[in-house]
């Protein structure tokens, strides 16, 4: 079943600010379980008590029961902020009600688990917020695509003290509209949703500084390049500026490159024996390609007349793309 966007989305947002549908709760080492929780904390649904995630007034949030009574609102802390750890929880079940179905607790195994799928891209792998947005930008992140979270900073007050690995998950939840709009996400642990967001944090989709960026992107509602896919397949020299680059272009949307010359057209370039991997998608009437180590984003459009020449772009900056000759 091809994954759904707008059902991952619609229970994203159904759920972004109270338990998932699993009436489950994870914190870093153990799960909390609303059910018990009503027997423990004296707060039955029959007496109005929700389960909420809310500003905690000090730049965090806490998990609580709430209700208001004679337009009174009251609470029942549960947990403070300290602990809390549900963003690949949440992003599991989400994913899942759009038909991938994903099961994981820490962010780093449902960054690996993700990226194994059959029907994902890793568009991008940890890169930096400047080429992110480029990426964003160019419409090659999409609604209910995962976004990846990896420390950078090295400060023992960012998440988990620092450690340099995936510490946060989010989905893409696209923009809004309005001019110079970056792109919005949802996700647990901080609680947000694009225009649902309390004022207390941001639902901007780099969240912090503190981070490096992995985009893993479902191929599922990208336009075909079924059509390209024949013509575009084999080597191809691309020139810009100084620097000359050849390709290797898949026709399953994969493409590598190297600096060197191949000897010969039946060369075949791999992942391991490239520089780096590259996707490539249909934005008629270009061709639109990523490079996933920098997030860097390449425009081919054809030269009218011809299937072996267009002219590129690399981050804007212009060259050409031509067969290969040998």
């Amino acid at each position: 079943m091809a994954y759904d966007r707008v059902k991952a989305l619609d229970y994203a947002k159904k759920h972004w600010d109270n338990p998932c549908d699993d009436g489950i709760v994870w914190l870093a080492s153990e799960a909390l379980t609303v059910s018990r929780l009503r027997v423990t904390k004296k707060a039955p649904a029959a007496d109005g008590w929700a389960p909420r995630f809310r500003p905690d007034g000090k730049g965090a949030e806490h998990f609580i029961f709430e209700r208001v009574v004679a337009g009174k609102r009251e609470e029942i802390p549960i947990q403070p902020w300290e602990g809390l750890a549900d963003c690949a929880h949440f992003l599991s079940r989400a994913l899942s009600a759009g038909g991938a179905k994903t099961d994981e607790r820490g962010v780093g195994s449902l960054v690996a688990t993700l990226r194994k799928r059959a029907d994902t891209w890793t568009i991008c792998e940890k890169i930096d917020k400047k080429f992110g947005q480029r990426v964003i930008d160019a419409g090659l992140l999409k609604p209910g695509d995962m976004i990846g979270y990896f420390n950078i900073s090295g400060d023992p007050h960012s998440d988990y003290g620092g450690a340099a690995r995936y510490t946060h998950s989010t989905m893409f939840c696209g923009k809004t509209g309005a001019a110079g709009d970056p792109g919005h996400v949802t996700c647990h642990t901080k609680s947000r949703f694009m225009g649902l967001t309390p004022p207390d944090y941001t639902d901007v989709w780099w969240l912090s500084d503190d981070y490096s960026y992995t985009f893993i992107h479902f191929t599922a509602g990208d336009a075909s390049i079924a059509a390209h896919a024949a013509k575009m397949k084999g080597w191809w020299t691309v020139v810009y500026g100084a620097k000359v680059r050849y390709y290797y272009v898949r026709g399953d949307g994969r493409a590598f490159y190297t600096k060197i010359k191949p000897s010969n057209a039946s060369k075949v370039l791999t992942r391991g024996s490239s520089e780096d991997v590259l996707y490539w998608f249909n934005t008629a009437p270009t061709l639109t390609f990523a490079r996933r180590s920098s997030g860097s984003v390449e425009v081919w459009t054809p030269v009218y007349g011809t299937d072996q020449t267009f002219n590129f772009s690399i981050n804007g900056n212009p060259g050409v793309a031509v067969r290969t000759k040998f």
